[in-house]
């Protein structure tokens, strides 16, 4: 079985569609811990230290090498002209967000962090280091021109806050989206090709038939 080591309900239905059987773990990583400016550095420490966070749970619970066989940590964010653009804080900061980004572009990155627990050492330290890859995938939106009345009606409800960036392409979101140059799943919380080339490099790909 695979473990993700996110509360997403996004990436866990990413994982639904491809029927992907999974345990979630949610991470206790101190998100606040790491001050990086640097976007891509940073996704990629955060997913790595909520897949660390998630392995420790796991190891436990001692079933680290018996049922489940690999685990996937998460982390998004979005870059606006050098900006790390995070989940809102409140309404205020959200719509100053989106008078910004309204007609312009910016990037979507998700860092993963993947750990094969197929035949793998007991320690956890063994595991990660060995064990493991990791990579950024990013992807370019482009915004539809918004108007005033439709950035505080979408700041009105509770989608936005719970998104990096601001924004749900896979919900009421998706309407202020002019088009995308880059990986689909990847706006929504996990790229899903990523995922498939990297089980298949640690000899997993049974996970995604295992139906």
């Amino acid at each position: 079985m695979f473990v993700l080591a996110s509360a997403s309900k996004a990436r866990q239905k990413l994982l639904d569609q491809i029927a992907l059987r999974h345990k979630v773990i949610v991470s206790d990583f101190d998100e606040t811990q790491l001050q990086e400016p640097d976007p891509i550095l940073k996704v990629k420490l955060l997913a790595k230290g909520k897949a660390n966070s998630a392995l420790k749970k796991l190891m436990k619970e001692n079933k680290a090498s018996n049922s489940f066989q690999a685990l996937l940590g998460c982390d998004s964010l979005f870059e606006f002209k050098g900006e790390i653009f995070e989940k809102p804080i409140n309404k205020e900061q959200l719509i100053s967000r989106w008078q910004r980004m309204s007609g312009q572009s910016g990037f979507l990155h998700t860092g993963h962090y993947l750990i094969s627990l197929d035949n793998s050492k007991s320690d956890m330290e063994g595991i990660s280091q060995n064990n493991s890859c990791e990579g950024v995938v990013s992807t370019k939106i482009e915004f539809m021109n918004l108007s005033n009345f439709e950035i505080n009606k979408y700041a009105s409800t509770l989608e936005p806050y719970n998104c990096a960036g601001g924004f749900a392409i896979d919900g009421n979101g998706g309407l202020f989206i002019k088009k995308i140059d880059g990986c689909f799943s990847n706006v929504i919380g996990l790229s899903l090709p990523w995922l498939k080339d990297n089980l298949e490099k640690f000899g997993l790909s049974r996970l995604l038939l295992d139906r």
